[in-house]
């Protein structure tokens, strides 16, 4: 059993989705304010709020899609596995990336250290099952 993976995956998880909130809510509040105060030109503006709310919604998404997933990484599902791994890199670039734009160590480090811990969670505390229930399948 995979319970140091399952448990930082579930916190991980947790944690986005509990992001989803003040990120959906007070974020979008404080673009709209950048807005009616011409920070953001009306060509962009349109399009900054949808990134808003994609960004808000995948936040959400990605938080379930760890949770509903925890399970199957206790019990050692490679596909599982495979998805959380995806997951985490793609947060830790994510994060990686914003860091090198904005040149500082800020709130998207937070997506840097999720990333990393997700990969340590589908490697180095992850132990392969013997009895992969995805294997026996009948139809």
């Amino acid at each position: 059993m995979n319970k140091v993976s399952y448990y930082i995956v579930l916190a991980v998880g947790l944690l986005l989705c509990l992001s989803f909130f003040p990120h959906a809510f007070l974020g979008m509040q404080a673009v709209m304010e950048h807005i009616e105060k011409g920070e953001i030109q009306a060509p962009a503006a349109n399009g900054m709020r949808m990134i808003w709310l994609y960004s808000s919604v995948m936040m959400l998404v990605s938080g379930i899609w760890l949770l509903l997933l925890a399970q199957h990484i206790l019990i050692g599902s490679h596909k599982a596995r495979l998805q959380v791994l995806v997951l985490g890199i793609g947060l830790a670039i994510f994060g990686l990336g914003c860091t090198y734009i904005s040149r500082e160590i800020d709130a998207m480090t937070g997506f840097t250290i999720q990333g990393c811990l997700l990969v340590i969670a589908t490697t180095f505390t992850y132990k392969k099952a013997h009895h992969l229930y995805e294997h026996h399948q009948t139809n």
